[in-house]
């Protein structure tokens, strides 16, 4: 069966291009997307700058297995330029873009002009923005600058609980660096919306875990980012997966997996019915998606869709 993993990158969680190759021969996949990762003044959050050179060096390499992605951060004033040369030297996708812009900003619609021109697809990742809490761990206090006295002989260790207890009673040490607000990644679905109407030409591809997350009608139950439990009543994406054609999907990354077996007959029914929308990825993360979607016993056509005509088809090679 042809197939294709469409959410991959160079250098994410230890994985290199030859880990790379080695997954793709393991599960007999016959091509990735390689995406890049690209943020020009990420603030606080987790973020792993991949860059568009990293991507390219390892599609030279292998250019039979890997397709080059390129998603320019939109705040650019030169993104929609330097994404179309990178077109120009073999890219054939925009992606990952993950930008803390709303759908309806003017640097986000400049960038879709050119995708649009180009003809290319589109993988972009949703995420709600929230507070994020930093817990002290073992690694913060062995940075602490007091945690040994040093003489001539030897080192005098302060106890850990010393400086627990230092750190949480003494408000400037306290508050530094304890949380952080992170505005969110492609918000909302509504300007989303719009632009599936606007930009009827271009192929955009879902992942995120704000998307996943609307699987789910009772998405704001416990306001958690990998929902638990039964799927009740369908979310806003059966909709919109139903009602534009150039809306995809793909399974990659906890959020993926996580939609698919908190309810595995709803997975079936979802899989089925979006069988011509949902893309086969795993975005670094293997926590058995294969096996799962193989257990939910759909049929032929489904899996050869889902596991690699889909993508196929949005890609121009």
């Amino acid at each position: 069966m042809f197939s294709v993993d469409s959410h991959i990158h160079v250098n994410l969680g230890g994985m290199s291009l030859k880990d790379i190759i080695r997954y793709l021969d393991k599960e007999k996949i016959d091509l990735c997307w390689l995406l890049s990762w690209e943020e020009i003044n990420p603030g606080h959050w987790e973020y792993k700058h991949l860059t568009i050179e990293s991507v390219y060096e390892a599609y030279l390499k292998y250019p039979l297995r890997l397709i080059p992605f390129y998603a320019p951060d939109p705040h650019k004033k030169q993104a929609s330029a330097e994404l179309n040369d990178w077109y120009q030297r073999g890219i054939r996708g925009c992606g990952e873009l993950k930008a803390t812009l709303n759908w309806n900003s003017i640097e986000i619609n400049t960038l879709l002009k050119t995708i649009e021109k180009l003809r290319l697809p589109l993988v972009f990742h949703m995420e709600e923005s929230r507070y994020y809490e930093i817990p002290y761990t073992e690694a913060i206090f062995d940075k602490i600058i007091f945690y040994g006295l040093r003489t001539k002989r030897k080192i005098y260790q302060i106890p850990k609980y010393f400086l627990r207890l230092l750190v949480n009673n003494y408000a400037p040490i306290r508050s530094k660096g304890r949380s952080y607000y992170f505005p969110g990644y492609m918000l909302d679905f509504a300007s989303l919306e719009s632009s599936l109407i606007e930009y009827p030409n271009i192929n955009f591809v879902a992942h995120g875990l704000m998307f996943w997350k609307y699987i789910s009608s009772a998405h704001n139950e416990n306001y958690e980012s990998l929902p638990k439990g039964p799927i009740n009543g369908e979310g806003v994406i059966w909709r919109l997966l139903r009602q534009y054609p150039n809306l995809y999907a793909d399974l990659s990354g906890p959020s993926g997996i996580n939609a698919l077996t908190r309810d595995p007959q709803n997975a079936k029914t979802f899989l089925s019915q979006f069988q011509s929308k949902i893309l086969y990825g795993t975005d670094n993360c293997m926590n058995g998606q294969r096996s799962f979607i193989d257990s939910l016993n759909l049929s032929e056509e489904a899996y050869k869709n889902i596991y690699g005509l889909n993508a196929n088809k949005l890609v121009k090679l």
